[in-house]
């Protein structure tokens, strides 16, 4: 049975609904109108709210509402939706338009102090009405966070700043590629070009007795030069395309399906639409997106089959491999396993996109990249 409160100590029901209203560490207040207005179908809101925002009066605060506005409670009684929101009375409309529609509302609002500072305040709102159903005022409850928002915009920030860094150091990871594959090709393809034909010369002097003097194993060294300029044109390839810079971003995807597919097995197939040719930064963001999701599906997938698409729709262009292969589960996609994904996303963040990826255990991963492509 239920232990009474000694008689000192009991309170009837409004005063302990005053002591809670007076104690609360949230802001508790009452806004009551001089006179009820209708709202609902065929009422003029635009006028209706011009009355309430000069007849809505504050008619009872508690001293946390008083502190948030850095004043004391009657400083605030009495003062009207335009006195609060004379800093920005479209705002303020829009809110009391959506708190009379709803009946009422949770916000979040950028409000002013007595003393003119700014202040974010997060609340919910709720209507009276009378029996008639007029709004007669209405009852809120709010909490000063604009501690928590300056957090929230210094963390979104911070954010920002390290996006553009990403962004900024793929650029210049990009430019630092494109210089060392072009002076691969161009200096040591040149001397590797010079030592061939020195070789090939030295090879049509050499007598019959000695024909093995230019011979390593089973290859001459003709051979094995030839072997090498192959290699260097992978290295400077891989490093930067050149016919990304040269034919664009279709032949320079073609080729890297040709060369996924030759070097692992997997059956690439690429699909495309014919579009313009796309700016340079876009078009090498495009390249190393697809580039890096079939390295992931050699990695992990354990794919037979993937394909590769590139479509133009209005003025995006979308992005999509897709693979035969194991898939993943939703907590796959976190750690050193998913860094991979991280730098498409980052890839696609810095073109303005985004990264929408499909999969599930044992039945193939997708991505799908869309990217804003600016007008000619």
């Amino acid at each position: 049975m239920p232990t009474a409160l000694p008689e000192s100590t009991q309170l009837n029901t409004p005063e302990l609904l005053e002591a809670f209203f007076e104690r609360s560490q949230d802001g508790f207040f009452f806004m009551m109108l001089d006179q009820p207005v209708e709202w609902g179908p065929g009422v003029d809101k635009d006028a209706v709210l011009d009355y309430v925002f000069s007849h809505q009066r504050m008619t009872k605060v508690n001293p946390a509402m008083a502190e948030q506005f850095r004043a004391t409670p009657a400083q605030l009684l009495s003062l009207t939706p335009s006195d609060f929101f004379r800093h920005d009375l479209a705002a303020g409309r829009r809110g009391w338009r959506k708190l009379f529609d709803a009946g009422h509302t949770h916000s979040l609002t950028n409000e002013r102090r007595l003393d003119g500072s700014m202040m974010w305040v997060e609340g919910d709102y709720l209507c009276f009405y009378d029996a008639a159903g007029r709004i007669t005022g209405h009852f809120g409850i709010q909490r000063d966070v604009s501690d928590r928002v300056k957090a929230l915009e210094e963390l979104e920030q911070s954010r920002a700043e390290l996006r553009a860094l990403a962004a900024r150091l793929q650029a210049t990871r990009e430019e630092e590629r494109t210089r060392i594959a072009r002076e691969i090709h161009d200096e040591l393809g040149q001397a590797l070009t010079a030592l061939k034909l020195d070789v090939a010369w030295l090879e049509s002097r050499q007598s019959r007795t000695d024909s093995g003097i230019f011979r390593l194993g089973d290859a001459s060294l003709a051979d094995r030069v030839d072997q090498t300029m192959q290699i260097v044109r992978r290295i400077a390839s891989e490093l930067r395309p050149s016919v990304l810079d040269q034919l664009g971003l279709e032949a320079a995807i073609e080729s890297l399906v040709r060369e996924t597919t030759q070097r692992t097995g997997i059956a690439v197939i690429f699909h495309a639409d014919d579009f313009p040719r796309l700016p340079a930064e876009i078009a090498s963001h495009a390249f190393r997106i697809i580039q890096e999701a079939l390295t992931n599906v050699a990695r992990h997938s354990q794919a037979t089959r993937v394909d590769v698409s590139v479509r133009r729709v209005g003025g995006v262009i979308i992005l999509g491999v897709e693979d035969n292969g194991v898939g993943f589960t939703p907590q796959s996609l976190s750690g050193l396993s998913s860094l991979g994904l991280v730098g498409i996303r980052e890839r696609a963040l810095a073109c303005g996109g985004t990264l929408m990826i499909r999969g599930e255990p044992g039945r193939g991963t997708g991505i799908a990249v869309t990217i804003p492509v600016p007008k000619p």
